[in-house]
């Protein structure tokens, strides 16, 4: 047993017929594949050399599983930065969002369900995508923009969002809902854009970058 950081891991150690040490982290469990007659003191010595990286690639690899991008089930329901417990009911539709808790009802307990969740918390995403519009609405302004673009939200599983310059709409995904609220500003920015730069060239990153600069930090976490 190892503590860093007030986070326990187990340690596990595979001796092999190897010549060099070898670490991985996986999820509390600290994996070491090691040469056969190796003593366990330099391998020990070996894991405390690391402590910072262990901690980091933890910490990574626990922010990845709380913001992947789709619900794939179990009790625990992310809403940007905060967990909720998810409790499933049968009966007629409906959502509740108490302290710590979202109790969901639906006819059934099929996937349809977290779908008519989602749909439900699109009304709250929405207001917040409307706080960033207004906030950054001057940028369309500075380029003779002088339309408000219509928001609506969706599922979608290949984008993140979607600007439709002709029908003067910006359509964000339901699982932005995951990701921490600096995402869906970077997304509400990079869409407002794209009503003054089409592409993605470089003169559409520095209109990005002048109203985020630390755009790149959101980006990578929609990466994961």
């Amino acid at each position: 047993m190892l503590e860093i950081k007030g986070i326990r891991f187990d340690v596990e150690i595979n001796r092999k017929r190897i010549r060099n040490l070898y670490l991985r982290v996986d999820g509390n469990k600290i994996v070491v594949s090691a040469p056969l007659r190796m003593p366990d003191y330099e391998i020990y010595r070996f894991i405390e050399n690391r402590r910072d990286w262990i901690y980091r690639t933890y910490d990574y690899n626990a922010y990845k599983t709380r913001v992947s991008k789709t619900y794939h089930g179990g009790d625990i329901f992310y809403l940007h930065n905060t967990p909720y417990h998810l409790v499933r009911k049968i009966g007629r539709s409906n959502v509740k969002i108490l302290d710590d808790t979202i109790i969901l009802t639906y006819k059934d307990d099929s996937d349809n369900g977290i779908k008519y969740l989602y749909k439900h918390l699109d009304r709250y995403l929405l207001v917040k995508a409307k706080e960033y519009l207004d906030r950054h609405i001057d940028l369309l302004e500075e380029y003779g923009y002088e339309q408000m673009p219509e928001l609506k939200a969706r599922i979608m599983t290949s984008r993140w969002g979607v600007c439709y310059t002709r029908k003067n709409s910006i359509c964000i995904s339901s699982y932005l809902i995951h990701y921490p609220e600096e995402c869906l500003e970077y997304i509400m920015i990079h869409e407002m854009t794209h009503f003054i730069v089409p592409n993605h060239s470089k003169r559409f990153y520095r209109i990005v970058s002048s109203r985020m600069p630390d755009y790149k930090k959101a980006l990578e976490k929609l990466k994961l």
